[in-house]
């Protein structure tokens, strides 16, 4: 069953709805489709969020995970536009037969200044289950300490300025057979200029079997 989404009436001028179908597999188990909702706040920013939907009730209570990551989207949403802040989503979606996934991209606008987020959901249309930032992390065998020394150092060696504050892994890309093979990070660096700290923040794709950084934007994401 599909649920609609709730927002406060004055964020959105208009609204459409888009359908993105992620097939299941041929071996008899249920279908896990992606949904896109996509509206238009007054301002004209587009607002995409993602919905995984089975044809199995069971299956669907499997992916709850996923429904309270969507809740939580529509969450901030609604919380900048009363702050009064620009915030706009885009859904990214891709993966396999098996592995459908999306990665939605979020900014908001403040005094000037821009803040990025982003997330990456997924299924298991063979098992039936829910794949979040936490479950892709521990299909790698990696701690989450591994993780950051190892993006560290690679940024380190990068030659990307400023020192670097913090580390956090906030998406990930699976590959056909539902292996991780690119894990998305948020890198946040302190500059000193003039007697000033600067604050940046960087996206990349951590690639597990090259061991290298790739700028996300160099893939056709929107951030910085």
């Amino acid at each position: 069953m599909i649920r609609k989404l709730r927002y406060v009436s004055f964020l959105l001028l208009s609204a459409v709805c888009m359908m993105v179908s992620c097939t299941g597999n041929k071996t008899g188990h249920s279908n896990i489709e992606i949904r896109i909702k996509e509206m238009n706040t007054e301002n004209g920013a587009v607002i995409q969020i993602p919905e995984f939907v089975s044809d199995s009730e069971e299956i669907q209570k499997n992916l709850r995970d996923l429904e309270k990551e969507t809740k939580d989207l529509e969450k901030i949403v609604e919380k900048e536009q009363k702050k009064g802040n620009e915030i706009e989503m885009r859904c990214y979606t891709g993966g396999s037969e098996n592995y459908p996934q999306v990665t939605v991209v979020c900014f908001t606008e403040e005094e000037n200044s821009r803040l990025y987020n982003l997330v990456t959901l997924a299924a298991d249309s063979r098992a039936g289950e829910a794949i979040t930032c936490k479950e892709a992390l521990e299909r790698t065998e990696m701690t989450g300490v591994d993780l950051s020394l190892s993006v560290g150092k690679l940024a380190q060696e990068s030659g990307i300025r400023g020192e670097l504050a913090s580390t956090e892994m906030q998406g990930f890309k699976l590959d056909e057979s539902g292996n991780v093979e690119e894990i998305y990070m948020k890198l946040t660096m302190t500059i000193e200029e003039e007697e000033e700290d600067i604050t940046e923040e960087h996206f990349f794709s951590y690639v597990l079997r090259d061991e290298k950084l790739i700028k996300l934007s160099d893939k056709g994401y929107d951030v910085p």
